[in-house]
């Protein structure tokens, strides 16, 4: 993930935004028990 990208919940609509690189190999972002998904620009 990079910093300044954004995911959605597409069940309630929560918006996240990266703030800072995540260097991990595989990271989860879990809402509403399902992964988020890239907001689109």
């Amino acid at each position: 993930m990079k910093k300044g990208e954004k995911y959605k919940c597409q069940k309630c609509g929560l918006v996240v935004v990266i703030d800072s690189a995540c260097t991990c190999t595989a990271c989860d972002l879990i809402c509403c028990g399902l992964p988020l998904k890239p907001a689109k620009k």
